[in-house]
């Protein structure tokens, strides 16, 4: 025997369109961090050395934002159900494993 969790959905009170908007702004927020990916520069400026050549500084900050906007989609419940109904499985390159267990589980419906 299988079990299964019923959900019911008031989709007429504010708690409900408060949750689709914070879980919809996270979404954004990691399809957001993704572009800066590509458009932010590899590397920053970071100074000269004693010999005037540029000191390069590794750019980790999209990376670090990436990481995170990633790890908050996968800690909002409502993000991840809105994702496993889109079978969106990644974004970018970044898995997000919350949704994948959720595809995998054989007692979804």
């Amino acid at each position: 025997m299988t079990h299964r969790d019923i959900v019911t959905i008031d989709g007429g009170s504010a708690e409900y369109w408060r949750q689709r908007k914070q879980a919809f702004r996270l979404i954004h927020e990691a399809e957001w961090a993704l572009s800066r990916l590509t458009r932010e520069p590899m590397y920053l400026h970071g100074g000269y050395d004693e010999n005037g050549d540029v000191i390069p500084i590794e750019n980790l900050g999209p990376y670090d934002d990436m990481e995170d906007a990633v790890r908050a989609i996968e800690a909002n419940e409502t993000a991840v159900s809105i994702l496993v109904a889109q079978r969106r499985t990644k974004i970018g390159d970044y898995e997000l494993k919350a949704v994948i267990r959720e595809l995998k589980d054989p007692d979804r419906g």
